[in-house]
């Protein structure tokens, strides 16, 4: 096929991905002034790289790092624990919603031209921290539910970007909410559906709504499958198997989310990234889910959303 994929340490062929983490964090490390509640930190090398290797001893190969330049991300560490792991971490530009920042963050008062310049030098060239070394492979939406004022002009950018570099969207979503309104504003804008991809939708678990989405070519992000408060069991799995029942399979994919170190094994928390391949692939087996459509959920559909390939 020839498609290739950026990642933080170079381009990979698509068919070297196997099983991902389609909602990852790699590493976090917020600035000074960032509200306690919203302060999430993982910024042990020690303890990363070892949670990082147990996932790549079980099988898994690719991490879809999801936060965005000046709330956390640091792609110098990424490159340093892709590099020592021997994992696949793509990295993301754009933003987050504003608490994952400090008062005043530049962003918030920023023109559509001066945002759409930085996540375009952060793609085309590299990103910030590394000194433009090392670029970006996708625009992460820190998406409110709202498209007005700076929303609007942080929108307008983010497509502005997509459009000049063919980078592919991803959006944190608020469970969900007020999700039918993006498709259009994107492909008003020249974003075709294929290159977007709603994370979190397994929180508002509306099988029509995943249907209509899946059929306009979307990508859809389910990652609560480690998060208890979501009851997984009585919202994810259900919805899941149905949209692979309906032949869907190949708009959902799989992610863990695992933003907090409370979650990580190596930090002394559960269940920790090789619950992916260690439990999460056997349940869909048990599911009933087919081989070749678990492929898809775990490795193949995010691959494809990666390089904005036509499907």
């Amino acid at each position: 096929m020839g498609m290739e994929i950026q990642t933080v340490t170079g381009r990979v062929p698509l068919e070297n991905i196997k099983i991902a983490d389609g909602h990852g964090h790699v590493w976090i490390s917020p600035p000074e002034g960032v509200h306690p509640e919203a302060r999430l930190v993982l910024d042990n090398p020690k303890l990363i790289e070892a949670e990082l290797k147990d996932f790549r001893s079980a099988g898994g190969d690719t991490i879809v790092d999801c936060m965005p330049g000046g709330c956390g991300r640091d792609a110098r560490m990424l490159v340093k624990l892709a590099e020592v792991t021997q994992l696949y971490i793509t990295a993301t530009t754009g933003f987050h919603l504003p608490r994952y920042y400090p008062s005043g963050y530049w962003l918030w008062s920023a023109t559509e031209e001066e945002v759409a310049a930085y996540f375009v030098e952060e793609l085309a060239t590299g990103m910030r921290e590394t000194d433009g070394a090392v670029p970006a492979t996708t625009i992460k939406v820190g998406y409110d539910g709202t498209i007005k004022e700076q929303n609007r002009v942080l929108l307008e950018a983010v497509a502005e970007a997509s459009r000049q570099t063919g980078a592919p969207v991803l959006f944190h979503t608020e469970q969900g909410q007020n999700v039918e309104i993006l498709p259009l504003f994107f492909e008003d804008r020249g974003v075709a559906c294929r290159r977007l991809y709603f994370c979190h939708m397994d929180k508002r678990p509306d099988l029509g709504l995943h249907r209509e989405l899946a059929q306009a070519g979307i990508l859809l992000g389910y990652d609560t499958f480690v998060r208890p408060k979501y009851k997984p069991e009585r919202g994810l799995w259900p919805l899941l198997k149905e949209m692979v029942i309906q032949g869907l399979g190949r708009h959902v994919a799989i992610g863990l989310d695992m933003s907090s170190s409370s979650m990580w094994r190596h930090y002394g928390g559960q269940p920790g990234l090789v619950v992916l391949p260690d439990q999460l692939i056997p349940r869909m087996r048990t599911e009933g889910i087919d081989d070749a459509v678990i492929d898809r959920l775990v490795g193949q559909n995010v691959a494809e959303f990666l390089v904005g390939r036509e499907v």
